[in-house]
């Protein structure tokens, strides 16, 4: 069969000639057919599959529309169900920053995401928004996997970035992976912006991940401390059971949410969170483990005031989304008998601030009554109702009328203004005489005008107080041991013995000039001899000269051969050239001096103490004194913010304390008040204004769980102190100065300092209120952590008890001797606000 002879082309005709004519696509690109542009889309789509095809890194997608540019950057391989980094960068022209979504589709678990936006400016005036955005994915399926692109809408237009192809491979033996996240949602749970109007909810998040090989290791569950947040009120929310798995998920993902309401305008920060979990280092039950601890990133955002503009004039604060409604007890009374008239505000946001609307009756005297409030935290928004009362004397009869009450709120949602009106109320007033009682005014709690200064921390809790109680045995230790040193009988030390032998010629043995020559060269360097070091070497070391150094070291051979040997002789001038060595080397030794480290530590302690000792206290003041003036005014839901910011601002002020106490009861917030006078008392146990004021909420004896004694924790410090630095320097006294009594008086005072040592560790654990929550209700103490259980005592709302054993979301609460049980973890509030949060639904610090 004849073979087929192959057609070979030259590589000339490869070449495109000039004088070829090209096509018709080439001479009018202006005026190109449909032909041609398919062709040019065929060319352009083979390019990026072979570029795909060959596995560039980082794969890049660009889109142009409208001068937007999206970009899409992420590996082309990775392993199944472990972390992959995908990211986008986007470009805008203006100033406005587009929302990008992050890839999502089946098979691909979204872990974290991040967005990020700044703008530029080209210097002619025009400006553009870079946006970086990125995103932590899963991948479940194994082979060659296509990921979602991701979506920037601006404007109403949706660009998306091309695809990414990444080659996923099967994972072989995956170490554990434990992630933490934190970040804002909106009150429906997508990612909130980073500004939000004061008195806005905005939920704070934090998502541990931890992938099954997390999961199969761990042998008990993670410890989480969220962080201290300031200028916010906060409400610990239901936590969430977990994202429903829907196929194959990675990651196993548990939350901590927590709403929060800014208080105040203005930049707030919240430092990270902490998660901390051991790791076995191996699959024996009997491993050791290794901890770990993680931290997320800083939350920031910025609250603002509600916008001036459309502001209604009678505006008070109000923020949420609300209904009002009002009403009487009774349709009809007499002149001078008090009727109650209660408006009930539904909202939701921050039920607990909202100001008490105001009210005029021309034809009754008004005295505002208490306010109720009921807070939902069940729910994904914070919701509830809040409810004030006025008490209405008429003094004219008739039939009279209780006009519509407007109350004006502004709601972040549609971000406007609004007005509420309840309806109007009839009441018909018969004739009778006026009570002088029921046209008193209303007494408030006297409250402190000026602010003192910040109360130190306790004398006991500072390194100086344990430093002079660990410093005063020294001297009676360093006089028993002298005393019990004993050297040779002449009482001199071995190297002037060693000179008093040389000068008398007094004959020696070898052993015991060995002896006094090894004592002499290691009164000056004490490392001499006493190893297998040469002792030239150490003598260098020490700063002797090469030819000193050598010498004793001939004189130490000498005396061991005349020591350890059968003849043991030594010459006459042994005694004479040991001494002179021993001279030498004492005066060539160097003795180190640690004068600048002294000065350099002293120095650098003293600019430590004038740092700290700075501090601002013009904010604190102004602060204050708003908070005087508001509660003056009646405003007490205002004074009770002012107040609360001076406590963050000094939280050691006692004053601050005390007055919001005072502004938190005469705002009907019981728990609030209990908890701000603890801390008063605390700070100062011979405030007697706190005591007795919480006094009237439970009986404050020593039996009680809250109880703090009447005593100064400084004037305990100082006696335990004096009478154990007493005891001590007794103790050091020679013998011939001391009284003969002394021993029994020395260990009295030191058995006397024990106990009041004691007692002063008592009194700190009582003012620390460590494990101390006050009931936000009253409540019944039931027998068993559950709701159908038998009642054992009552507490009334405001009490103060030791928290013991939980069992899910039931705390075991001691109020006294006679009063202990089981409440819900949610009807309790915490004094002390700095304490590792323990996931059990306490009631939020407000």
């Amino acid at each position: 069969m004849p073979r087929r002879r192959r057609r070979r082309t030259s590589r000339s005709r490869s070449r495109r000639s000039p004088s070829v004519r090209r096509s018709s696509c080439w001479e009018a690109p202006s005026e190109k057919s449909a032909r041609c542009r398919a062709r040019s889309r065929s060319r352009t789509a083979r390019s990026h599959h072979q570029a795909a095809r060959i596995g560039e890194s980082p794969v890049l997608g660009v889109v142009l529309l409208a001068q937007l540019v999206i970009a899409a950057h992420g590996p082309d391989t990775t392993t199944a169900c472990l972390p992959l980094r995908v990211s986008a960068s986007i470009r805008t022209p203006g100033r406005v920053a587009p929302v990008v979504e992050p890839p999502r589709g089946s098979g691909l678990q979204l872990l974290r995401s991040r967005v990020v936006s700044h703008v530029e400016s080209d210097g002619a005036a025009r400006f553009n928004t870079v946006t970086e955005a990125w995103a932590d994915v899963a991948i479940s399926p194994v082979g060659r996997v296509q990921l979602p692109p991701f979506v920037a809408t601006i404007d109403g237009k949706r660009v998306s970035s091309n695809p990414l192809v990444v080659n996923v491979r099967e994972p072989i033996s995956p170490p554990p992976v434990v992630l933490v996240d934190a970040r804002l949602d909106d009150a429906h749970g997508a990612d909130s912006g980073d500004s939000l109007f004061v008195g806005q909810q905005v939920d704070y998040r934090v998502d541990v991940l931890l992938n099954e090989t997390a999961r199969t290791r761990l042998r008990r569950n993670p410890t989480f401390f969220p962080p201290e947040m300031s200028a916010v009120l906060a409400y610990d929310v239901d936590i969430p059971r977990g994202i429903p798995k829907q196929g194959r998920r990675c990651f196993e993902t548990l939350s901590y949410r927590r709403a929060l309401f800014p208080l105040f305008p203005g930049n707030v920060t919240i430092p990270p969170a902490v998660l901390t979990y051991s790791l076995p280092l191996s699959s024996s039950f009997f491993s050791r483990e290794e901890s770990f601890e993680l931290r997320s990133d800083s939350v920031r955002f910025v609250a603002m005031e509600p916008p001036a503009r459309d502001r209604p004039a009678d505006y008070a604060g109000a923020v949420g989304t609300l209904r009002i409604t009002a009403r009487t007890e009774t349709g009809a009374t007499r002149v001078g008998d008090p009727v109650v008239l209660t408006v009930r505000v539904n909202a939701a946001g921050n039920v607990k601030l909202l100001p008490r609307p105001a009210l005029e009756l021309p034809w009754a005297t008004i005295t505002p009554g208490d306010e109720r409030v009921e807070i939902d935290s069940t729910a994904t928004r914070i919701s509830g109702t809040k409810e004030f009362e006025w008490l209405i004397t008429p003094r004219e009869a008739g039939t009279q009328v209780v006009p519509s009450i407007r109350y004006p709120y502004f709601d972040p949602v549609i971000r406007r203004y609004a007005v509420l009106q309840t309806s109007p109320i009839q009441l018909v007033v018969g004739a009778a005489s006026l009570a002088s009682s029921d046209t008193a005014a209303a007494v408030r709690l006297p409250i402190r005008t000026e602010l003192r200064a910040e109360r130190p921390a306790p004398f006991s809790a500072r390194p100086l107080f344990w430093a002079l109680f660990a410093l005063a045995p020294v001297p009676a230790a360093l006089r028993r041991v002298v005393r019990r040193r004993r050297l040779d009988t002449s009482g001199l030390s071995a190297v002037r013995r060693l000179r008093a032998i040389a000068d008398t010629r007094s004959p020696l043995p070898p052993r015991e000039l060995r002896r006094v020559y090894l004592d002499a060269l290691r009164e000056r360097v004490p490392n001499a001899g006493r190893d297998r070091e040469p002792l030239a070497r150490t003598l260098r070391r020490a700063g002797v000269s090469d030819s000193v150094a050598l010498e004793a070291e001939a004189m130490l051979d000498r005396l061991d051969d005349a020591a350890f040997s059968a003849t043991g002789a030594l010459d006459e001038r042994a005694l004479r050239d040991s001494s002179e060595i021993v001279a030498a080397v004492d005066q060539e030794a160097v003795r180190p001096s640690r004068t600048a480290a002294r000065t350099s530590v002293a120095l650098a302690l003293l600019l430590a103490l004038v740092g700290a000792a700075h501090a601002a206290t013009d904010e604190t003041d102004r602060v204050f004194g708003d908070g005087v003036r508001a509660y003056q005014r009646g405003q007490f839901a205002l004074a009770e913010r002012r107040f609360i910011r001076v406590t963050t601002l000094a939280p050691r002020a006692v004053d601050a304390w005390a007055n919001l106490g005072a502004a938190a009861w005469e705002g009907a917030d019981t728990a609030q008040a209990a908890r701000a006078w603890h801390h008063a008392l605390r700070l100062d146990p011979l405030d007697d204004e706190s005591r007795e004021r919480l006094g009237t909420l439970q009986p404050l004896g020593p039996r009680s769980a809250a109880y703090v004694a009447p005593l100064s924790v400084d004037a305990v410090a100082v006696v335990v102190l004096l009478s154990w630095v007493a005891a001590w320097a007794l103790l050091a006294l020679p013998g011939s100065r001391r009284p003969r009594a002394a021993r029994p008086i020395a260990g009295g005072a030191i058995a006397v300092s024990l106990v009041g040592l004691v007692l002063l560790l008592e009194i700190e654990s009582r003012i620390e209120a460590r494990d101390l929550a006050v009931l936000v209700h009253g409540r019944t103490l039931l027998e068993t952590p559950a709701s159908e259980s038998r009642s054992l005592a009552a507490a009334a709302a405001g009490e103060a008890g030791q928290l013991g054993a939980r069992d899910g979301g039931w705390v075991y609460l001691t109020v006294d001797a006679g009063r202990a049980g089981w409440v819900p973890a949610s009807a309790l509030m915490p004094i002390d606000p700095v304490q590792p949060a323990r996931l059990t639904g306490l009631a939020p610090v407000r």
